[in-house]
């Protein structure tokens, strides 16, 4: 069963991240349009970046909950 619900968490981290992606290359009318924040820091504000991120610290939290 817990099996079953790790698997099931990873797929959803992956297709959100997938969507995530996707949305974020299908932005090009956007793309000539940059606020003086992100063009100070384009890695901060990226939301692949921070889905990414997000989906790693949760992969970690899985493995670091059942090792202990």
């Amino acid at each position: 069963m817990i099996t079953i619900i790790t698997i099931s968490v990873v797929i959803l981290i992956c297709v959100i991240g997938l969507a995530g992606t996707l949305q974020a290359a299908n932005k090009k009318s956007e793309r000539d349009e940059v606020s003086d924040e992100v063009s100070n820091h384009p890695v901060l504000f990226n939301p692949v970046i921070i889905i990414y991120s997000i989906a790693g610290i949760a992969g970690v939290g899985i493995i670091l909950y059942y090792m202990i």
